[in-house]
């Protein structure tokens, strides 16, 4: 990754989990980053970590509070190095389809890439992105779980959301559409072309682990990831899933990409895949029932007034099986990706320290 003596590392959406452990990742490295935030209230957040405490004076804030107003990132990328742009929306029902959701995408992205420009220092930018963008929502729940397709670092974007525009029909198709269009636009020639930096994409799984943030059970299953939610709790069924990551390694992944010499430009792929490589011949019926079968051997006999497992309650659709050897060998050093049974062992057990930890206080 960047030495420390490298400059800063800006990072969008530092308060959510990527963002959060990212920062953390690149602190612990000795690099300096600058925290992007969208409310003053997430600055408090961020100096909650108990880990990040150590690292205060090589942390800075910069809040912006409307990443579409043009112009939105110029001050917080004046004199950075590095961005890695995590900060997004999640496709909520209640959004409005074009100003809530796409318009964040789209003129976010494009507001990063203008700054970024004016600073005259940014020499790269790591972009997280999404499977949405592989796939077209008026398919709607047809894709199946067989995971017969291949999502490795060439995977293809989905034409059809990336012609998606505004006006839009719902939160689902903004998603797709936005980070679609997001995901085809960086990885153009011409695009690239006419820039003073390099840009890397990111395509995580569902990230899912324990967060240092969060303090209390109630909180914990108010903010767990949809995988972990109906696996240890039978929780509303996922509508989609491609490919699952741990937080640590997906922030390890957005960071490391920054490096300029383990990662050269020319041995940049489409994107990075930070999601663990799927068992060959596996389908999501099979993977969630050995998962949950874990979670009933490990912690049923002791926990079942605690977890209700929900061990049929596998993602609508999850058409691809995750290949990401390559990201591993350039970004990962020795590891492997923490896969599904290892991610959701950990929430498990964090979620019953919580109750534990609450309970000796009582």
């Amino acid at each position: 990754m960047p030495s420390g003596n490298g400059g800063v590392i800006a990072i969008t959406g530092a308060n959510g989990a990527i963002g959060y452990y990212s920062a953390l990742h690149a602190l612990r490295n000795g690099c300096r980053v600058r925290c992007i935030v969208r409310r003053d209230s997430a600055i408090a957040t961020i100096k909650s970590g108990p880990s990040i405490q150590e690292f205060d004076d090589r942390i800075e804030y910069a809040v912006v509070p409307d990443n579409t107003v043009p112009g939105a990132y110029d001050d917080a990328l004046n004199g950075v190095r590095y961005v890695v742009h995590v900060a997004g929306v999640w496709p909520m029902p209640g959004y409005h389809p074009d100003r809530d959701i796409y318009d964040p995408f789209v003129k976010g992205m494009e507001n990063i890439l203008s700054a970024a420009e004016k600073s005259g220092t940014v020499k790269r930018i790591v972009f997280t992105q999404a499977g949405a963008g592989l796939v077209c929502p008026d398919e709607g729940d047809t894709l199946g779980t067989e995971m017969n397709n291949v999502l490795d670092e060439y995977a293809k974007v989905n034409d059809r959301s990336a012609a998606f525009r505004p006006p839009l029909k719902s939160p689902h198709h903004a998603y797709c559409g936005a980070k679609a269009y997001c995901m085809t636009h960086l990885s153009s020639p011409q695009t690239r072309a006419n820039l003073p930096f390099s840009i890397i994409q990111i395509i995580p799984g569902t990230v899912i682990g324990p967060s240092e943030l969060i303090t209390s059970a109630a909180q914990a299953k108010r903010q767990m990831d949809r995988m972990s939610l109906a696996l240890l709790f039978n929780g509303m069924q996922p509508r989609y899933a491609f490919g699952f990551v741990h937080v640590l390694d997906c922030a390890r992944v957005h960071v490391e990409a920054l490096d300029e010499e383990k990662v050269p430009e020319e041995r940049v792929p489409d994107w990075f895949i930070a999601a663990a490589t799927s068992k060959e011949g596996i389908t999501a019926q099979k993977l969630w029932k050995e998962v949950g079968e874990m979670v009933e051997m490990e912690f049923g006999s002791v926990y079942q007034d605690v977890f209700c497992v929900g061990k049929s309650n596998w993602p609508v659709n999850m058409p691809f099986r995750v290949h990401s050897r390559l990201t591993e060998e350039m970004l990962m050093g020795e590891r492997r990706f923490r896969g599904l049974e290892e991610c959701v062992r950990e929430v498990a057990r964090w979620y019953i320290e919580l109750i534990e930890r609450e309970s000796l206080r009582k």
